[in-house]
């Protein structure tokens, strides 16, 4: 079921994000593809500050040179997250928490693609620690920022390949994590878990937990950036080999999005106004500002609270 929003179902970011003068964010994966187009488009509409977090310092630095070209560059900043190890982003995500006085928008969006299964120094797989349980401790870190900033945003970039995890997914424990399911699965499975994080949060927002309170309501959404011809497929073809050369080439015809495009989602769900105005949470939006309904079992309350659980408890195993 879906529903478009008033106002036909089209966002332009050039057009239709609002002044963001003032407003802060964080941008995971920024430096790059989707995550540089939402960077991009913060810092045209005048956002006091965005920063961006990424693995690479050269990626990094290219990203904020080019920056430069959508405005003031003194307002984007990098810091160096690597996501496949959970000590590291928790400083990040504590010395975030602690130089920022507000946070207007987090935007989740970093992600390893379609690609084999390796484990992180975490001893995790790589697709659930860095799509799921890194992120999953960033915005815990980050919560309280949010939650005291008036109308803030918090966006999980997911996608509708959630569609395709496994139907025995039970996110149980460590064991079902680090099973290799294949390189498309494991990609599903993370995206599911996306989905579920952010109405398992709504939930907890609306039952007044985790220091949420009816006066301080973050409006919470996983979105779907639609068929983005992203560097995503370079992955899928290192775990399949031929096939995948194949299989993206099949499939590119119908990857009509540009990457710009592809920001459409995340950009409405972390700037427009219509978000607060209808409030909007607890949801699901594709493009461009389309709220539709998830899997059933990217719904599944249960599975929500499961995943969850054993996020808290990887989280408690490795940091304490």
């Amino acid at each position: 079921m879906s529903s478009l929003l008033p106002g036909g179902n089209t966002f332009n970011p050039d057009n239709d994000i609002p002044d963001l003068s003032g407003k802060h964010y964080i941008v995971t994966g920024g430096s790059a593809g989707i995550g540089f187009g939402i960077a991009a488009h913060l810092l045209q509409h005048k956002a006091e500050n965005v920063t961006i977090l990424s693995n690479k310092e050269e990626h990094g630095e290219s990203a904020l040179e080019e920056l430069k070209e959508y405005g003031d560059a003194t307002k984007a900043h990098w810091v160096q997250c690597n996501l496949k190890d959970l000590k590291a982003t928790e400083k990040v995500a504590n010395d975030l928490a602690k130089s920022q006085d507000r946070l207007d928008g987090l935007v989740l969006n970093a992600g390893v693609g379609v690609g084999v299964y390796n484990e992180t120094k975490d001893k995790l797989d790589s697709h659930f620690q860095v799509n799921v349980l890194s992120q999953f401790l960033l915005l815990k870190k980050l919560l309280p920022r949010l939650q005291q900033t008036p109308g803030s945003r918090l966006v999980f970039e997911s996608s509708d390949l959630h569609q395709g995890a496994d139907g025995s997914t039970q996110f149980k424990d460590e064991a079902e994590i680090n099973t290799d399911i294949g390189p498309t699965k494991l990609y599903n499975r993370s995206k599911l878990a996306q989905i579920l994080l952010a109405r398992a949060l709504q939930r907890r927002q609306e039952a007044g937990e985790l220091g949420f309170k009816p006066d301080q309501k973050v409006f919470i959404n996983a979105v779907h950036p639609g068929a983005v011809d992203t560097d995503q497929p370079l992955q899928a073809e290192e775990a399949y080999g031929k096939a995948g050369v194949i299989g993206h080439n099949l499939v590119k015809p119908f990857m009509k999005d540009p990457v710009s495009k592809g920001c459409r989602p995340a950009l409405f769900a972390t700037t427009s106004k219509e978000i607060e105005e209808k409030g909007i949470t607890g949801e699901y939006i594709v493009p461009d500002k389309k709220v539709t309904s998830p899997t059933s079992k990217a719904m599944d309350v249960e599975l929500g609270e499961q995943l969850w659980r054993l996020s808290e408890q990887l989280l408690k195993d490795r940091l304490g």
